[in-house]
């Protein structure tokens, strides 16, 4: 027992003359706690120096604690003058008596809340609020008001106090002899980041020891805390609090305990933990756990019978509980995805990483899905100096509906060899062609018709590239005929470079050097060369460059068909001339500019029929098209043409730069018919292609049209338009509309396929709106007109407060080309700053409702 014990009991009045509180004392286990009760009288001094029960060594030689802790007697079983209340039985009311003068001069009647048979009392007190209320009027703002609005707080660096000067502020002090000093009265304690207050305290200078009780308020590491009583070892760095209520600015999150002890800067173990980022007032979702230890230094949380609970119902419990208190990566479950649809039933995901070194790891996947059977599944992730990339895979041995082992595998890799050379390996493998539609991820938008590989390497230097690669397309689409599936480039050898020639002369090279290969097909190998010469001229009001080129290609067919030449070759002369202006004039307020663009090209023609075809098609057609050199793509044919292109754009912008208007018309001339063909495509003798116009307007900052139309001049009709209304007012309201209309289409993007077979006409909705603060509805419709059947639909709900955030989705959808209906239920609880439980589907709303997610939602 140190002298200040004795120091108090007999100088009681001295020490405690200046309202210094008389201790509250009680033993737990084999530590003392002391704290100060909210009274602080001077009979109370009195009565505390009555002989008490002391933690002397002597008495108590189990619960002796280290010499540097501060010993005081207890004054537990002190009567304290003021009302004492506690509720009845029937808690309708209090039950309440008075020692001394009623602080407030008459007695009173307090009425207790009356909880439905539903609620339970809340976690928090709300003297439990006003503590939190407290801590944050001392940071220079809320870090709730910013948190709820979406933004992202910004973790301030926790500077180190080793070394730095103790200051310390009192109203009053008083010398209790070996080096240990009372303090009272708005006592203030600083040392770097580590700053407290309190009402007093006693400090041992020898020892460097302080106690500290009575409105204790306590910051240190990027905590706050209010504190019924803190113990601090400032030469160790260590401190003990009682019954500390906090709050994590950074994060931010609030919380309670029944006891904290900070062992150092970087280490921290609490008891009776409750934990919640929802804000002030709002126990929405909370975290609570017998025990918790956190590591600054490791980054991990860890804690024992943790169970958490949301909308007052437990959810989830578990014996031990790690997680990450930073960016570093940790051994442990991942969130669950959970989710259901009609080829799979209940689909459920538990994801386990495996923290195998910093640079590496590994994920295992098991899945069940109800109406298939167990999958495995697994992901290894690698970073080197110069390479990253992922190994994944997935198994499923038996699959209950098809008695068969399924599954899929994966292969990325991606390698910077030096400035200049780079290597990439994008490698992927499914069991059948069925597998992407029943076991993939039913939140892809795009049904899968080929599944595609590659291994290439790039050399990229000022003007010149080289590429090498060898490409491998899987068809997983069964109603696509072998005579259309894609041919593999083993390799594929390519060669560009620019040079320029003179000031007013510019030379280019194309080569390309493949060999084609496909069952049951003819296999080839085909070489081509492209050098082209050009003499541009530009200034700021115009352009104008010709250009010259030769196109030769030679083949190597491997077995051709009787008849079929084996060595087929092609030299072709190309000319062409682009020239524009740039006109621009001020109008009511805005920068008008009219862009008049003319393109001439000359290719004489070549008889291809003989040449198979190995990677050609048709350009869709629209305005960039007009610009062209060749409307076809890939190298097996070289369009014949002798034709004239006429373009007119015209912009509006502000004078800021920004774009409000941009509409643009075309239309080509061919003096001859293009009689170069692919196979089953007739000749095209007319003179005038289809007329263009595209138009991108905002007529309000949060409104967009988008129109596209072309006009068939021989039919005198439309075959294509589309035009998209599009309104934004933040992310909380976004609605889309479109409608698409081709004849003679062929497979769309986005589309499953063309159920008429010679007409396209869709109608296309989106929207997410908030219809009332914290719910948002989300939908989305394409519905074909033609064939009078929804292509697809979804719709969800987003519930978000604060802290956390539950959505709901459902989708229906056609899956292939038989017109397979599926349909699927995703949902995601996201409990902010601590897990997401269920699907990510962020991207899946990205690329379903236009504008979601992006700032860049106009064009």
């Amino acid at each position: 027992m140190r002298i200040c014990f004795a120091a108090l009991i007999i100088v009681p009045q001295i020490a405690l003359g200046a309202n210094a509180p008389a201790w509250d004392c009680r033993l737990e286990g084999a530590e003392w706690v002391c704290g100060a009760p909210p009274q602080n009288t001077l009979a109370e001094a009195e009565t505390a120096a009555e002989p008490a029960p002391e933690a002397h060594a002597e008495g108590a030689p189990e619960q002796k604690q280290p010499d540097r802790e501060t010993r005081l007697r207890s004054t537990s079983n002190v009567p304290l003058e003021g009302w004492t209340c506690t509720p009845d039985p029937t808690q309708a009311s209090w039950r309440c008596k008075l020692i001394g003068p009623d602080p407030q001069g008459k007695p009173r009647l307090v009425e207790a809340h009356k909880r439905a048979w539903f609620e339970r009392p809340q976690v928090f007190s709300p003297e439990n609020e006003q503590d939190f209320f407290r801590l944050v009027q001392l940071l220079p703002e809320d870090p709730w008001r910013a948190y709820c609005q979406g933004q992202k707080i910004k973790a301030q660096p926790v500077p180190s106090r080793a070394g730095l000067p103790l200051n310390l502020e009192a109203d009053y002090s008083q010398s209790l002899g070996e080096g240990l000093t009372f303090f009272s009265g708005n006592v203030k304690i600083e040392r770097g980041p580590q700053k407290l207050a309190a009402d007093a305290l006693t400090y041992d200078t020898d020892l460097h020891i302080l106690n500290a009780f009575g409105n204790v308020i306590y910051e240190d590491a990027g905590y706050l805390f209010v504190s019924d009583s803190v113990w601090l070892d400032l030469e160790q760095d260590q401190a003990r609090l009682t019954h500390p209520r906090f709050i994590l600015a950074n994060t931010p999150a609030r919380g309670s305990a029944a006891r904290s002890r900070f062992e150092s800067e970087q280490l921290s173990r609490h008891q009776q933990v409750v934990y919640t980022t929802c804000p002030i007032g709002s126990e929405d979702w909370l975290l609570h756990a017998k025990d918790l230890k956190i590591n600054r230094a490791s980054g991990l949380a860890s804690g024992h019978h943790v169970w958490l609970e949301f909308m007052h119902l437990p959810v989830f419990y578990t014996p031990y509980f790690s997680h990450p208190i930073d960016d570093r990566r940790i051994t442990g479950f991942l969130s669950p995805s959970l989710g259901r649809s009609s080829t799979r039933g209940f689909d459920v995901t538990l994801p386990f990483y495996l923290n195998l070194a910093p640079n590496y790891d590994l994920t295992l996947i098991p899945r069940v899905m109800a109406q298939r059977g167990f999958m495995a599944g697994m992901e290894f992730r690698y970073l080197l100096p110069n390479s990253k990339g992922h190994l994944a895979g997935e198994i499923l041995p038996h699959d209950s509906q098809r008695g068969t082992t399924r599954g899929q595998a994966s292969f990325f890799n991606q390698t910077q060899i030096d400035p200049y050379w780079s290597a990439l390996a994008d490698l992927n493998y499914v069991s059948d062609s069925h597998y992407l539609n029943e076991l993939g991820n039913n939140l892809s938008l795009a049904n899968r018709r080929q599944v595609h590989s590659e291994a290439r390497t790039e050399y990229r230097r000022d003007n010149w590239y080289l590429l090498g690669r060898l490409e491998n397309w899987q068809t997983v689409d069964p109603t696509i005929p072998d005579a259309s599936k894609p041919y593999r480039r083993l390799p594929q050898l390519f060669f560009a470079i620019d040079q320029g020639l003179a000031p007013w002369a510019l030379g280019h090279f194309d080569s390309e050097f493949v060999y084609f290969q496909q069952d049951k097909r003819v296999d080839a190998q085909r070489l081509h060369l492209r050098p082209s010469l050009s003499f541009p001229w530009r200034t700021a009001a115009s352009f104008l460059v010709p250009k010259l080129s030769f196109d030769y290609t030679q083949y190597f067919l491997q077995g051709a068909t009787f008849g079929q030449d084996s060595q087929i070759s092609r030299a072709l002369p190309l000319a062409s001339v682009d020239a524009g202006l740039f006109l621009e004039k001020d109008w009511q307020g805005f920068f008008q500019t009219l862009e008049p663009r003319v393109f001439y090209l000359y290719i004489p023609r070549k008889r291809q029929d003989d040449i198979p075809v190995f990677d050609s098609a048709l350009f869709d057609f629209n305005f960039n098209q007009l610009f062209r050199e060749n409307r076809f793509a890939g190298y097996d044919r070289i369009t014949d043409a002798n034709q004239l292109s006429l373009a007119l754009t015209s912009r509006l912008l502000e004078e800021s730069g920004e774009e409000r208007l941009r509409a643009s018309v075309g239309q080509i001339y061919y003096f001859k018919d293009r009689r170069v063909t692919l196979p089953g495509q007739a000749v095209e003798t007319e003179h005038w292609s289809n007329s263009v116009a595209e138009v991108n307007w905002l007529p309000a900052d949060k409104l967009s049209v988008l129109s596209a139309v072309q006009w068939n001049p021989n039919r005198k009709d439309l075959d294509r338009g589309e035009v998209l209304l599009g309104y934004k007012d933040t992310d909380d309201r976004i609605a889309n509309f479109g409608y698409r209309f081709r004849r003679f289409a062929p497979l769309l993007p986005g589309v499953p396929f063309n159920l008429a077979g010679d007409q396209l006409k869709i109608l296309d909705g989106s929207f997410r709106w908030l219809v009332y603060p914290g719910l948002h509805a989300i939908g989305r419709w394409q519905y074909s007109l033609r064939d009078d059947i929804t292509l697809d639909s979804l719709l969800g709900v987003e519930i978000e407060s604060c802290c956390w955030r539950l959505r709901l989705i459902g989708r229906r959808f056609i899956r292939d080309v038989n017109r397979t209906e599926d349909t699927a239920v995703f949902a995601q609880l996201e409990l902010k700053g601590l897990v997401s439980l269920g699907k990510d589907v962020d991207q899946f709303l990205e690329r379903t409702v236009r504008g979601y997610g992006t700032e860049d939602w106009l064009y």
